[in-house]
């Protein structure tokens, strides 16, 4: 049987269990160059959204993600006696991922204009998929350590140790398959979001570009 020091050992060596919460995703913030749809979503990822390097406000607003899975494809094959299960392939699963709503929704509608790209409604054309296909990253974050805080007149600088990235995936050629419908009612307070099915070609492990060592500035009180 597993005793309590023994959890709190291996706790101790994996620097703690992973926190569900502490996550990030990375969301295209450029497509190609050019007028129509194409020009219309650079000018409102860099005006309308506000978002800045590596999808800024909408990840922010990133609710919940899914952290992508794999399946094998199998089929039956006798061995004597015995049916044996042999691979052929696999399969993964769209990724979903819920973003809450602000006053100007430009969370719907960075989607809405991402959508239009793959398919215009009005013109009844699909886009290329080298146009409307980007890839997306999904961080699952670990928290500081440790926090260490310095000034030097009014400028604080916090600098955390130990925090960063454990696991990231790469989403390649993803496209939003579905722009869920927006439930709105009578709840005091209540938030409203939106839920976006990601499709994607495959995915992989890959480098987080999140650091071990993360620092942020500011003007302290004057």
């Amino acid at each position: 049987m597993t005793s309590v020091d023994q959890l709190k050992s291996l706790a101790s060596s994996k620097l703690g269990f992973a926190i569900a919460n502490q996550f990030l995703v990375e969301l295209p913030t450029t497509f190609a160059s050019g007028g129509g749809f194409l020009g219309q979503l650079t000018t409102l990822l860099t005006s309308g959204v506000g978002l800045g390097s590596g999808g800024g406000d909408l990840n922010l607003l990133c609710s919940s993600v899914t952290m992508p899975g794999k399946s094998l494809l199998t089929h039956d094959r006798p061995m004597g006696m015995e049916m044996q299960k042999v691979p052929y392939g696999y399969i993964a699963p769209d990724v979903n991922m819920t973003f809450y709503l602000m006053n100007d929704y430009g969370t719907k509608k960075y989607f809405d204009e991402w959508r239009k790209i793959v398919l215009d409604e009005n013109q009844g054309t699909v886009g290329y998929k080298s146009q409307y296909s980007k890839d997306i990253k999904i961080h699952q974050l670990r928290k500081p350590l440790k926090n260490i805080g310095f000034g030097a007149g009014p400028i604080r600088v916090n600098v955390g140790l130990g925090g960063g990235s454990v696991y990231t995936v790469r989403l390649k050629d993803a496209f939003p398959l579905d722009v869920a419908q927006i439930e709105l009612g009578n709840e005091m307070g209540g938030i409203a979001q939106v839920s976006v099915t990601m499709s994607y070609t495959n995915w992989e492990p890959t480098s987080s570009g999140q650091g071990w060592i993360q620092a942020f500035g500011g003007l302290g009180s004057l």
